[in-house]
């Protein structure tokens, strides 16, 4: 083994003065120094070179050394010893404690089914979110809540999958019987009837003789509690009106509101007529302070569906809902003027028993060109406009100005719904002050006579339309207080004003204000030059 010490690159020396160690270049052998302690001076040779002992493994007893050995200090193992051994194993999680994760994921999965559960039991009777909803769906829908809860249990326990996976198994088991044993909504098959058109008392619908047996047991069938209340209250009162009931069978939960109002706007009835929920998802309408007969609401309560009976020993009229007619049209046709299907599909719309449907018919209408049904579908604008109830006259008033090629014909309506407006304190629509001077009808004077004295500087301009046939009722105002009503008179008369205006105008002339005098003179002028 060469000597550490020998190397060239450096030397361990010692001064033989101080005895102060030093390492130097090997380049310095045989040289003379000079010690950085004592300054003394000596020569690097064998007697300043510090040598280290060498030794030889074994040669020192020293237990640290034994962490350098190079083979085992026994390789045999002691009698009867046996050592362990380690199986493969990769499912570390197994090990682990379980996550938050997986614990908020298995309260989810079983609260979600708990939660069907008590739906498919308490939401299933009469009136419930799932009343209306066929076992098939229920059935489905708790498949897959099912699917979701098991795999969400397995994951949380991975510790037991198998018995996570046999706890899920018998919640959804569970689950997915109840609905076979809650009883459900019925399904009532349609029997065939005739036409709402034909309908008339001597029909064997409205025989009193019903199989049901006496009328109390009618009135039980039914559960006609509410409306028994209000026709008592109306006999009492001595009012002449009537209370009627329509009894709704086969109705979706959703559409009953839309079926109300329009029950309640065709028949005008009261205010406090309200579907009350009964048994299997139907509905017993109460309508109140009726002067239609009964054969007349018949004839509005076959619009929904099928007239199934007829009781009129009693006021009930049963229809069973067809459901299809609530459905809304393809957005993509019914928006898009170019689609072939628009005309159909709006003009369908037009006859709808939800008013917010009728009414986008109407403004998609308003926009579109006449070009095909254009009679049929003025002829439903037409209808609309006479309607009570309606209160969107502004939109049919620009769609009739498009579709109607006889302004004449919405004379009659127009005025009607216009005179309504001003005795409600209303705003008045604009357009249909337009669809109402396009007919020409002097009818509608004195209605824009009050629309042009409320308001003068909206209604000059047409009030102006009518022509000098306004031309005394102007005069009467041609000396008012108000100075806007003033000079809205005198433009007028500049406008339509005879030579019977020439006098009048001409005191004018004399007025203080130089503005309306400016004005007299300018009317004076044009009467005449026509």
């Amino acid at each position: 083994m060469p000597d550490a010490t020998d190397s060239t690159e450096t030397l361990s020396i010692r001064c033989p003065s101080c005895r102060q160690r030093f390492l130097v270049d090997g380049n310095l052998r045989d040289r003379i120094v000079e010690c950085g302690a004592c300054d003394s001076r000596f020569r690097i040779n064998e007697d300043v070179i510090l040598r280290s002992k060498k030794f030889y493994p074994g040669e020192r007893q020293a237990p640290e050394l034994t962490r350098f050995q190079r083979v085992p200090l026994s390789t045999a193992a002691p009698e009867g010893f046996q050592s362990i051994r380690y199986a493969d194993f990769d499912h570390h999680e197994q090990l682990e404690p379980t996550s938050p994760q997986r614990i908020i994921g298995a309260v989810i999965g079983v609260g979600v089914m708990v939660v069907i559960t008590l739906m498919f039991i308490f939401a299933s009777g009469s009136g419930g979110t799932m009343s209306a909803m066929p076992l098939e769906n229920k059935l489905i829908l708790g498949g897959f809540i099912s699917a979701l809860g098991i795999s969400l249990l397995i994951n949380a326990n991975p510790r037991a999958r198998i018995k996570a996976g046999g706890v899920g198994v018998l919640l959804a088991a569970g689950m997915l019987t109840v609905p076979f044993f809650v009883e459900g909504p019925e399904t009532t098959l349609a029997v065939p009837i005739k036409s709402p058109a034909d309908i008339n008392p001597t029909d064997p619908i409205f025989s009193a003789e019903k199989p049901d047996g006496p009328l109390a047991a009618l009135r039980d069938q039914f559960s006609t509690n509410p409306l028994e209340v209000e026709q008592k209250r109306l006999k009492s009162s001595g009012s002449d009106k009537n209370a009627y009931g329509i009894f709704l069978t086969d109705i979706l939960q959703r559409n009953i509101y839309t079926v109300r109002d329009f029950l309640i706007r065709e028949t005008l009835a009261g205010s406090s007529s309200h579907p009350y929920p009964r048994d299997n998802g139907n509905y017993l309408m109460v309508l109140t302070d009726i002067s239609l007969s009964l054969t007349e609401v018949a004839v509005i309560a076959a619009r929904l569906g099928t007239t199934k009976e007829i009781h009129p020993e009693i006021g009930l009229i049963v229809v069973s809902v067809d459901n299809e007619q609530f459905l809304d049209s393809a957005a993509d046709k019914i928006n898009n003027q170019k689609d072939p299907e628009f005309y159909t599909l709006n003009q369908r719309e037009l006859g709808s028993l939800d008013m917010g449907r009728v009414k986008r018919a109407v403004e998609r209408l308003a926009t579109a060109e006449p070009s095909i049904y254009r009679n049929d579908i003025s002829g439903l604008l037409l209808k609309l406009m006479d309607k009570p109830g309606i209160n969107f006259h502004d939109e049919l008033s620009k769609a009739l100005l498009v579709w109607l090629q006889d302004p004449d014909l919405a004379g009659e309506a127009s005025l009607k719904a216009l005179q309504g407006q001003i005795a409600a304190d209303e705003p008045v629509s604009e357009n249909l002050v337009l669809l109402l001077l396009k007919g020409n009808n002097p009818a509608a004077i004195p209605s824009l006579h009050t629309l042009w004295l409320a308001d003068p500087s909206i209604w000059e301009r047409h009030y102006a339309k009518c022509g000098s046939v306004i031309e005394p009722k102007v005069l009467d105002h041609l000396n008012s207080e108000k100075a806007p009503l003033r000079r809205s008179a005198i433009k007028l008369l500049e406008q339509v004003g005879t030579p019977s205006s020439l006098p009048p105008l001409g005191q004018l002339t004399e007025s203080p204000d130089p503005e309306i005098r400016v004005l007299a003179e300018r009317a004076i002028k044009a009467i005449n030059g026509r």
